[in-house]
């Protein structure tokens, strides 16, 4: 029996995400604040806990907000007039009939859909046999829809308890002299939805593969199908002396629960441990020191009830639970380094979590239950972990899971477990607008490109997208799914001036934002666009326009071509009827940024390249060019750029002088082609030199401001 999929909807900031498990690991990642803690509270409130937590702060904000605009006037035109018995009977009549509700005033409720798989092969569907709808041979799930639904009974109950109090307030804030209304009217509101929420009922169904025809069934039987199980990302581990939860410990100890020579051995432990008592006279001490100087105290006391107390007497009842918590509170994990005992705490937070975490597995191991759907989660494993710690641990979990066949999610903010588990196994949670959540399935975005190639940059051969992916998080790029933007850049040398960028006060919000950087050519920075925008990351393209170096005029750039895969592909994604095979001439491209078709795919990505401005074709020229205020084609004289390049403080090659010349001229680009092996020594001047923002291009700076939006 296996958890195939769980689809939430209503719930605080996730208003509609598809949650799709693996066979066995399946990883969920992203960032703090994404919903993966919220995710993991509704999971174990559907399959575990007595009742899902509900409230109205567990409403998505605009649900809330817009019924409470349209209920709250219902109440305030009728509970200044009317007293309480006819207030609630006018209130009801206005928003509902009979025992529901009228549509518009019901809040989208909070609801999940759970399908589980079963192999008819293999698995036992004894526990589940009453809940099957689909009689389709080829078909071999289970469905269920878990909810909240408002119950018009209730809410008038609870309306019957807080009808005075709210009335009161409503008359409070019509009363021309009342102060603090914002604050009174804001108190109504949560009181109204509390109302609400409160009168919520928790309901099962059993349905079709449609979530619909659904029979109710019992809450109780519905969270019985399930052994779920998680460890919290707040875990008691020792690290000091001082701390004496001795979670390892407890763990072995649990581990022994179901061992037969154990509780064979703790059933004679009671026994034995009273007659040690009795043999060593500790029990005859207790009752002569303890009872005889009560004596006395008892026979006066004894007199106001008629002298009917009884004669008190301590006895010593051990039973094997009392032997258990005993033996919990004495035993302690050791650790034997070349003869010499050291405690839990000697090996650090990293090292006991690992242990813990395996101990807590074997537990679960032992109570697997194949006629139901058995479920492990773990919240954040690699805490308190390095890396390295993290990759060799998320090997053994993947391993683990597969080799006890059990099945299992992960939730991680680790770039370095989103790295190892690969696609297939990935899931990322982010938040896509203020107040929601959106969860996207990488192993299905794989499938999805699974026979698109992309060409080499010579084109002269091919190969598969999907493993351009792989191989794409497999050297660290994941960090981007739990970025908030995402930056691509070409070289060293942009990566230190971008950096040193972001300490501009324009650039500030940027400054607090998490940033992945990766670096990638224009040959292939395109290639990214399709994960990016599936994650619906906000991307900044910044790349060179990289047009013919024989081209020493402006009018001659123009007419060439760029080189770049990327401006060229971004080009016939803003104009679809341009033939396939077009390539555009670099004023094309100027036309291009003219018509502000830079920005792309809905506004997530924004290209930046050198503009007729610059007339560049690198960023070292247009750097250049804005400092210097001349174009790129210009020549000056050889000791003329000496001067340049020593009243700036920068670092750039000079070509020696031509044959048979006193004192060249050289061009903006000849002096950055002189300079192209060492284009991080010339950044690495500019930083220093304090001249980062005076040489800052256009249309770098641009893309930056549009990413700081």
């Amino acid at each position: 029996m296996l958890l195939k999929k769980v689809k939430i909807e209503n719930y605080r900031q996730l208003h509609c995400i598809e949650l799709d498990f693996q066979n066995s690991l399946t990883v969920l990642a992203g960032p703090n604040n994404s919903g993966k803690t919220t995710l993991i509270s509704v999971l174990r409130g559907i399959f575990y806990d007595k009742k899902l937590r509900f409230n109205y702060s567990d409403l998505p904000t605009e649900l809330s907000t817009c019924w409470i605009n349209k209920i709250l006037p219902i109440f305030q035109q009728i509970m200044i007039v009317q007293d309480k018995e006819k207030g609630i009977r006018e209130i009801l009549k206005q928003i509902a009939t009979e025992n529901e509700f009228i549509a518009d005033y019901v809040i989208e409720s909070f609801r999940a859909q759970i399908q589980v798989d079963y192999d008819p092969e293999n698995d036992n569907i004894q526990c589940f046999a009453d809940y099957l709808m689909d009689l389709d041979d080829t078909k071999h799930s289970f469905y269920f829809i878990y909810t909240y639904e408002p119950n018009v009974s209730s809410f008038e109950k609870l309306l019957n308890v807080y009808y005075d109090k709210l009335a009161m307030r409503f008359k409070d804030i019509a009363n021309p002299e009342c102060v603090e209304k914002d604050a009174k009217r804001y108190f109504l509101k949560e009181e109204i939805l509390k109302l609400y929420c409160n009168a919520s009922v928790e309901k099962c169904y059993f349905c079709n593969s449609n979530y619909e025809n659904a029979n109710a069934m019992e809450i109780s039987a519905f969270k019985n199908l399930f052994n779920f199980q998680n460890i919290p990302a707040i875990r008691e581990l020792d690290d000091s002396e001082l701390d004496s939860s001795k979670g390892i410990s407890k763990r072995v100890i649990a581990l022994l629960k179901d061992n037969a020579t154990w509780i064979e051995a703790t059933k004679k432990l009671p026994d034995l441990l009273m007659h040690d008592i009795e043999n060593s006279g500790a029990k005859t001490e207790i009752k002569n020191s303890s009872i005889k100087s009560l004596d006395d105290t008892i026979k006066d006391i004894s007199k106001t009830s008629g002298g009917h107390i009884g004669k008190l007497q301590l006895e010593m009842d051990v039973n094997e639970q009392d032997v258990e918590d005993f033996i919990q509170r004495i035993t302690r994990a050791k650790y034997d380094i070349d003869g010499l005992l050291l405690n839990e705490e000697s090996q650090g937070l990293g090292f006991s979590n690992l242990i813990y975490l395996h101990m807590r597995l074997e537990e679960f191991c032992k109570s697997v239950d194949y006629k139901k759907v058995n479920v492990f989660f773990i919240e954040e494993p690699e805490s308190h972990m390095h890396p390295q710690m993290q990759n060799v641990f998320i090997r053994f979990l993947k391993n683990y899971y597969i080799d006890k066949n059990l099945q299992g999610l992960i939730t991680t903010h680790s770039n370095e477990i989103a790295r190892k588990v690969g696609l297939d196994s990935l899931r990322v949670i982010r938040q896509t607008e203020k107040f929601k959540s959106e969860l996207f399935n990488l192993s299905k975005f794989k499938k999805s490109i699974q026979n698109e190639k992309i060409k080499t940059i010579d084109d002269e051969s091919e190969f598969l997208l999907q493993n351009f992916f792989d191989w794409f998080f497999e050297i660290g790029y994941s960090e981007l799914i739990f970025a908030d933007k995402v930056v691509l850049y070409e070289g060293d040398s942009e990566r230190l001036y971008l950096r040193k960028l972001l300490g501009l006060s324009e650039l500030s919000p940027l400054y607090d934002s998490y940033i992945a950087f990766i670096q990638v050519g224009g040959a292939y920075a395109h290639n990214y666009l399709p994960i990016l925008t599936m994650l619906k990351m906000k991307t900044l393209i910044i790349t060179d326009l990289d047009y013919s170096k024989t081209a020493l005029t402006l009018d001659s750039a123009k007419s060439s071509v760029s080189t770049n895969a990327t401006i060229n592909h971004c080009y016939r994604l803003a104009y679809p009827d341009k033939e396939a095979t077009y390539t555009p001439t670099v004023n094309d491209l100027y036309d291009f940024q003219k018509d502000n078709k830079v920005v792309l795919y809905n506004g997530l990505v924004y290209l930046a390249f050198q503009n007729e401005d610059s007339t560049a074709r690198t960023l070292e020229e247009a750097m250049l060019n804005k400092l210097l205020g001349f174009s790129v084609f210009e020549r000056i004289k050889r000791s003329q750029w000496k001067i340049i390049r020593k009243d700036n403080k920068l670092t750039f090659t000079i070509p020696n002088n031509q044959t048979g010349e006193s004192d060249s001229e050289y061009s903006i680009q000849k002096i950055v082609e002189a300079t192209s092996k060492n284009k991080t020594d010339f950044m690495y001047s500019v930083i220093l030199s304090g001249n980062e923002e005076k040489m800052l291009p256009d249309y770098i700076k641009q893309g930056l401001l549009w990413l700081a939006k």
